[in-house]
């Protein structure tokens, strides 16, 4: 049995995409075969054994309160306070699930940390300027000291070999996945409307963006400039709706939804149930993904897993995630996102073609050859140590 130390802190208790990767993996390692190999314990706080760890069998938990308080204290505590427990739980492996947020860089056993991405070193003004120096100078050394770096995507893991200078053995590419379980066409897509209509009030066709609210590199505002552009050419009863939650610099990203002509039609859902995102994604007729930066972009799986048909910019990943079949447009430009909009909304063959199309690709992903590929990262690690 290998028994494997695995923290929570900046995974968002579940409310981020970082938070869903955390949660399909857990969900899948308390299952045989894996827990049968494997013992995960959970560091973290109450909130997040409550929300990762609810119906698991196998998997312990390790209080650790109050580690997100400040920067400082969660830099501290990655670096002196989680060795000492690696040691005193006498872990084989130490798997930190959010390693481009929190890393340890003195850990006594091999560790493993996926690096989603380095988008705070390509989008400027993400952060303040303390934040800033960390992520350029602090983050690529940490990362560095990791035994094994996965990673979601070859843009990204060029990205690490780049700016942390791992070799390229080094780090993983594991792609992420929609749940099959949860992802799926619906039955009846009017009944879908109907109760999306009667608990968000959206009460017409929409076009569809889940992302919690961060300005600039979320690129919302350019996304309602395009929605605007798109309702003076078209003069449509199509709805633009945004859920997620508000975070860096939101209050830019209202502003620009409330002065705008069309701000009745443009619909801020807030932080969403896992119940509904699956259904506002049936319900939609597009789902854009508009983002400056993506390290991967699983909405875009999502989407196309229910029958939706996408659109992305062609930043990042997106191309590499969207696939060959996905309209791309230039993230900086609202005219071109517009006219890609459109292309769409104004023929239903190519809404029907796109979504055959965006399922077969979504059907090439899954959680369980993900899960496979991270664990046989784990016991490579780990064989690797007892031949030491």
């Amino acid at each position: 049995m290998i028994r494997v130390g695995c923290p929570s802190f900046g995974t968002d208790s579940g409310r981020s995409g970082i938070g869903s990767y955390m949660r399909e993996l857990l969900n899948r390692f308390d299952q045989e075969p894996w827990c049968e190999r494997f013992s995960f314990e959970l560091i973290g706080p109450k909130k997040d054994r409550d929300y990762y760890l609810e119906g698991k069998k196998h998997i312990t938990w390790l209080p650790a309160e109050g580690v997100d308080g400040s920067p400082m204290r969660n830099f501290v505590w990655n670096q002196l306070t989680l060795p000492g427990i690696c040691r005193k739980q006498g872990y084989d492996l130490l798997f930190l699930p959010a390693a481009n947020r929190r890393v340890c860089g003195l850990a006594p056993c091999p560790s493993v940390g996926t690096v989603h991405d380095l988008a705070t070193l390509h989008i400027k003004n993400k952060y303040d300027f303390s934040h800033a120096v960390f992520n350029r100078n602090m983050l690529p050394m940490l990362i560095k000291r990791l035994d094994h770096v996965i990673t979601v995507s070859e843009f990204s893991k060029a990205d690490i070999v780049r700016f942390a200078h791992i070799p390229p053995q080094r780090v993983t590419v594991i792609p992420l996945a929609a749940d099959a379980n949860r992802f799926f066409p619906a039955p009846d897509r009017a009944a879908v409307q109907q109760r999306i209509a009667g608990k968000f009030k959206v009460d017409g066709p929409y076009i569809l963006y889940i992302s919690r609210l961060e300005h600039p590199g979320k690129n919302h505002v350019n996304l309602i400039k395009a929605f605007e552009l798109f309702k003076n050419e078209q003069s449509s009863s199509y709805q633009l709706v945004l859920p997620g939650p508000d975070k860096e610099r939101a209050a830019e990203i209202h502003a620009v939804a409330e002065a705008s002509p069309y701000a009745k039609d443009i619909h801020f859902l807030g932080f969403i149930d896992d119940a509904d995102v699956a259904d506002l994604y049936r319900g939609a007729d597009l789902f854009v993904l508009p983002s400056f930066f993506e390290g991967f972009g699983l909405p875009v799986l999502e989407a196309m897993s229910c029958g939706t048909p996408v659109i992305t910019s062609m930043a990042a990943s997106l191309p590499e995630v969207s696939g060959p079949h996905t309209p791309h447009f230039d993230p900086h430009d609202p005219a071109a996102m517009k006219d890609a909009i459109s292309t769409v909304l104004s023929d239903e063959a190519t809404r029907s073609r796109m979504a055959v199309q965006g399922l077969a690709w979504a059907e090439g992903f899954s959680w369980e050859k993900t899960v496979e590929s991270t664990l046989k990262v784990f016991e490579t690690l780990y064989n690797a140590k007892k031949r030491r």
